[in-house]
């Protein structure tokens, strides 16, 4: 028996009310269909070709697209560079109304038209050869432009990419330790990022070097050496010594030894005596000045003045005659000079000539010295992986109070692992690192009292305490 449900009366007084409680849905289908015709016309009035289309490829195989390489993001974000800005679509008039001056003129843009003065500016480079440069430069970067574009529309070829190992946790990167089911997913995604390179991966270095990964030492440093090779050896590392000798003496002349010492009693008296330099000096009886002699002219009466009145004594014919000539044979002697210096460089010509000739070929010859040495060093030299350079090996050399002559009784010196490193860096293989020294923190100690602590505590402490200063004091 079927339940008659109980017709519910309900208001519909305002609006809204008739909104809530009235379907509606078959009047807004008509009005959708009404509309659907009013776009696209009704189907009565239609040729049968436009709602019909016949099939002439049967149950072939559809054309396959061209599997096209998805743009990256950086790709993408050029791609929308020629488009405006959403700040500038304010900017752009919005109105379609034309123009009312249809033969308004045209504004060139600043920089569009070439000026007088930027034409003679063509001209000097192009005579000096610089403009033809640029010229070939952005040909070259078109070209380079224009094959990376082609490079990325080309068509992948090679079908390797998994699509079936996509959900597979070590395909995302997370590592094996991690890939079990009590683990949640969110967790294994958590761990990933520590367990990834942070650091940018240097790139490969363009020369690439074949050493030898252990160099053979010198023979002198054997456990047992001939007594010529111990004293080869001997000379090589006097020789580093007293280059880092004369380094160091030399870094002490130019910091420290450029200062002179004083005492501090003599700093002082400098010190008053710059800084009572134009003041009245205090009577010091001890210090009397010494009775002045007297002179001849303090006993005469006579008054002198300090500037006494020049004459005006005029020069005769005589001696403006003896004047001009000492001039005229002045000037003859330095034509003759130089008349004679022109005759006597003509002479010296071949002189010159072998003395200029001589210092280009010696130049020359330094130049391509110099050239074959940067270029022998620029092809042995370690690649640039990063700032630091490796450090420099210094020699090694065994005490002849220390050669024992037997392998048992030898006594390393260095550490492999140490050596090891330094030999990676040496050849190439790994960046070459800088040693970082941590600053030791000054821990400040104290006493924390208690109702368990005895005198005899308090006494140790206190004892502890003087011996740290005594030994600060004596490393001072």
């Amino acid at each position: 028996m079927s339940v008659v449900k109980k017709k519910k009366h309900v208001s519909k007084k305002n609006k809204k009310a008739w909104r809530k409680h009235c379907d509606i849905t078959d009047v807004e289908a008509f009005l959708e269909d009404q509309r659907l015709e009013e776009r696209l016309g009704k189907f009565d009035s239609k040729p049968d070709e436009e709602l019909f289309v016949i099939d002439t490829a049967g149950d072939e195989k559809p054309e396959e697209k061209p599997d096209i390489k998805p743009m990256s993001a950086k790709l993408r974000k050029r791609a929308l560079l020629p488009q405006i800005p959403k700040c500038y679509e304010i900017l752009l008039p919005t109105s379609k109304v034309q123009d009312p001056n249809a033969k308004r003129n045209r504004v060139n843009p600043i920089g569009s038209k070439p000026t007088a003065l930027s034409k003679v500016t063509d001209k000097r480079r192009l005579e000096k050869g610089s403009l033809q440069k640029k010229v070939e430069l952005a040909r070259k970067n078109r070209k380079i432009a224009l094959d990376k574009k082609r490079k990325v529309k080309q068509i992948r070829q090679t079908f390797d990419k998994n699509l079936w190992g996509e959900d597979k946790p070590e395909e995302k990167g997370i590592p094996t330790t991690l890939c079990d089911e009590f683990i949640s997913p969110e967790a294994q995604l958590h761990n990933v990022p520590t367990t990834k390179r942070l650091r940018a991966k240097p790139p490969p270095p363009k020369t690439v070097l074949t050493r030898a990964a252990v160099e053979a030492p010198h023979p002198g440093v054997s456990y047992n050496p001939s007594y010529q090779e111990h004293q080869e050896l001997l000379q090589d590392v006097v020789q580093y010594e007293q280059k880092l000798m004369k380094r160091e003496a030399h870094l002490h002349r130019v910091t420290t030894g450029m200062f002179s010492k004083v005492t501090a009693e003599e700093k002082e008296n400098q010190w008053r005596e710059e800084m009572s330099s134009g003041l009245p000096q205090p009577h010091n009886p001890t210090k009397e000045p010494k009775p002045e002699p007297e002179s001849e002219s303090e006993t005469d009466n006579e008054y002198k003045a300090v500037n006494p009145p020049v004459k005006n004594k005029k020069k005769d014919h005589k001696a403006r005659r003896k004047q001009r000539e000492r001039l005229e044979e002045k000037e003859r002697l330095k034509r003759e000079k130089v008349e004679k210096k022109k005759i006597t460089d003509l002479y010296k010509l071949r002189k010159l000539q072998s003395t200029i000739s001589k210092t280009e070929n010696r130049q020359s010859e330094l130049r391509s010295k110099r050239t074959s040495k940067r270029i022998a060093a620029a092809a042995e030299a370690l690649p640039a992986l990063n700032a630091h350079k490796p450090p420099a090996k210094e020699p090694d050399f065994v005490d002849p109070k220390e050669l024992t002559g037997d392998l048992r009784k030898l006594a390393t010196k260095t550490n492999l692992l140490r050596e090891r490193f330094e030999s990676f860096q040496h050849r190439g293989a790994l960046a070459a690192s800088k040693l970082m020294m941590k600053k030791k923190r000054k821990v400040k100690s104290y006493f924390k009292p208690g109702h368990k602590v005895t005198d005899q505590d308090v006494e140790r402490y206190l004892n502890n305490k003087n011996k740290q200063k005594k030994t600060v004091k004596l490393v001072k």
